[in-house]
């Protein structure tokens, strides 16, 4: 249906202010020239709304705002005109103007400030009001000062006008104004003394390794994968989309540790993977493309940084996806990294704009000469633009090999200069710091870094004597047994702690308290031969349950019967196609070896008994 709105004659638009195109940006005329043309035609009957925004590729609703205000008079006394197409100028907030001092009829925005505006007596009683108003139930004062107000109102015969034809007649409105208005007013001459923090920055020194900045980044190409298939034969399927995430250090900007991820999307596994990179101390890979090369001191900071190698942010900013706020994550990063968390709102890339800028230079410099590379649309209407010379299915992307790739574009652009630091390269930069004290620099890197996948989780220990069930633990829909429990008949129903690497889930450590080891158990088979992590083991039960042509029952090598149903699956199903790019990044482009896994030593028991210091 189209929107009802007022046609005006054309030589009145001709009289409406408008400013001069040469004055505006060069990047901004022709958005300019277009949100004209719209406005125009819809104000002129030619076109509706919605086609005047397709027409124009404009947002909708924001053509529907400058429709509203354009015919409005501006403080200056003339019409807003075509000031409103100037690119931004329609989300500036409305002047109030002469409503102000008008009873408003329904509620809307600024409806009680109106009301106080236009009744003198009660804008009185309310800026003498002065008593608190804790959280929870309204006192008894303010619901005084409502009745009094209410009175008054209908005794000016108002009962029409908004508050009184509300159901609580504006008590709620008002407890809320009143409230508001107060966290924006300062007390006396010590607030000038002393500002107010209102920003963590403003509490820390802008130092290195304050703060670093932490999110995914879906790269912007269209990757295909060369499947090989069972009965002969290569098939090139697409990936669905790769996702690169990113830790960087704000002052420096050097990127600290980074981990490449294929599918729809990332896990909490995958950023304590990327967090723990910046952990280890940094080795140059073998490398195995022709011609890819390290730049003279490219590298990243935990491995060229000397005495410093250890350096860690005191802080860690990210946004609030659900991989960020995971209990897994939260409880690797306080046993095994330390410092904050910091959350933000997603989509709001002010909050953490350096990472955010860094994947926009690592785009623009590198990724999108890819083959299959683009650049993606910013406006309505338009398509992407390719930006690779090279079609994707002409080259199938290896993902072991393009992480390779990554690795290098990474720890060159830590060597390369950046306009930031007045042309020294971030590392650079790093390596003239002085060391301070108190700095955040434990040299337990590598034991932190491995511990970083690792959580403490209950198991409960099953088992029937009468019925020849030895004792053992279920994690992640397999068994767990061990030589060391056959005998524990004793342990059955009770509750015990377990260590578990979420990389390696072949074994799992039982624990006799927090701190102490009691044994160490090992899956059942076919979970027992390959070495698998968290994700991998959910993906292939995911596959068990739902489909009927896949099962892993009598299989020898779980992990292999998935990777060769992925195979079978990649011509029709996207979903594998990506999980099979996974498993080939994870082994590295081989396929996966059913060896059976070296157990750890089982620990042992020092003559005098464990110590524990858990109950001091």
């Amino acid at each position: 249906m189209r929107e009802p709105s007022m046609v005006y004659d054309p030589q009145v638009l001709t009289q409406w202010y408008r400013p001069v195109e040469h004055e505006l940006a060069e990047g901004l005329r022709a958005r300019y020239r277009e949100a004209c043309a719209a406005i125009t035609a819809v104000l002129t009957g030619e076109l509706s709304l919605s086609r005047a925004a397709g027409m124009h590729h404009l947002c909708r609703k924001r053509l529907r705002s400058m429709v509203t205000l354009a015919p409005e008079i501006a403080p200056d006394g003339q019409a807003y005109g075509y000031r409103v197409c100037v690119p931004w100028g329609t989300y500036q907030r409305r002047p109030l103007g002469e409503s102000a001092t008008q009873m408003p009829r329904l509620a809307g925005a600024h409806a009680m400030t109106r009301l106080l505006g236009a009744q003198p007596s009660i804008r009185k009683w309310v800026d003498d009001f002065d008593h608190p108003l804790p959280p929870g139930r309204p006192p008894k004062v303010f619901l005084r000062l409502h009745k009094q107000i209410v009175a008054e109102l209908r005794r000016r015969d108002l009962a029409d006008h908004y508050p009184l034809n509300q159901p609580d007649e504006g008590r709620r409105a008002l407890l809320r104004f009143l409230r508001s208005r107060r966290m924006q007013v300062t007390g006396g001459d010590w607030d000038a003394e002393v500002p107010e923090v209102t920003r963590l920055q403003d509490i820390f020194r802008s130092t290195p390794f304050t703060r670093t900045e932490l999110d995914g980044h879906r790269i912007d190409i269209e990757a295909v994968l060369a499947v090989a298939l069972p009965n002969g034969g290569v098939a090139k399927a697409e990936i669905t989309s790769m996702w690169l995430l990113v830790e960087v250090e704000v002052t420096s900007r050097a990127i600290v540790g980074w981990t490449l991820r294929v599918g729809r999307a990332y896990n909490n596994l995958d950023v304590a993977a990327c967090l723990a990179v910046s952990l280890r101390p940094w080795e140059r890979r073998t490398l195995t493309i022709p011609g890819l090369e390290y730049a003279p001191g490219a590298g990243l900071p935990s491995g060229l940084l000397g005495a410093l190698s250890g350096w860690r942010s005191r802080s860690v900013a990210m946004d609030n996806a659900k991989a960020h706020l995971a209990a897994d994550l939260e409880q690797g990063i306080t046993r095994a990294r330390g410092g904050m968390l910091v959350f933000g709102r997603a989509h709001e890339p002010r909050s953490r704009p350096i990472v955010e800028q860094l994947f926009s230079r690592l785009e623009r410099g590198a990724l999108r000469d890819v083959p299959g590379g683009f650049e993606p649309a910013t406006r309505l209407g338009e398509k992407k633009i390719r930006i690779s010379n090279f079609a994707p299915g002409d080259h199938p992307i290896q993902l072991h090999l393009f992480e390779e790739l990554l690795e290098v574009i990474i720890a060159n652009y830590n060597a390369t200069p950046h306009p930031a630091l007045g042309e020294l390269t971030p590392l650079q930069f790093l390596q003239m710091q002085q060391r301070r004290a108190f700095d955040f620099a434990p040299d337990s890197g590598r034991d932190d870094a491995a511990a970083m996948s690792s959580v403490l989780i209950p198991l409960v220990v099953h088992g029937n004597r009468a019925r020849g069930v030895m004792p053992h633990v279920n994690y992640a829909y397999v068994r767990y047994r061990s030589t060391e429990l056959d005998s524990k008949w004793e342990m059955i129903g009770q509750r015990v702690l377990a260590r578990v690497d979420r990389h390696d889930l072949r074994t799992i450590v039982l624990m006799r308290s927090v701190t102490a080891p009691m044994c160490v158990v090992r899956a059942a088979a076919p979970w027992n031969r390959t070495l698998h992590d968290e994700t991998t083991r959910k993906l292939v039960m995911q596959w068990s349950k739902l489909r009927r042509d896949f099962s892993i029952a009598g299989a020898d090598c779980a992990v292999k019967a998935y990777v060769d149903f992925l195979r079978a699956q990649a011509t029709s199903s996207s979903q594998a196609v990506d999980q099979l790019a996974r498993m080939e990044q994870l082994h590295a482009g081989k396929p996966p070896t059913g060896q059976n896994p070296v157990l750890p030593q089982a620990p042992r028991v020092p003559p005098g008994g464990w110590i524990s210091l858990d109950d001091d």
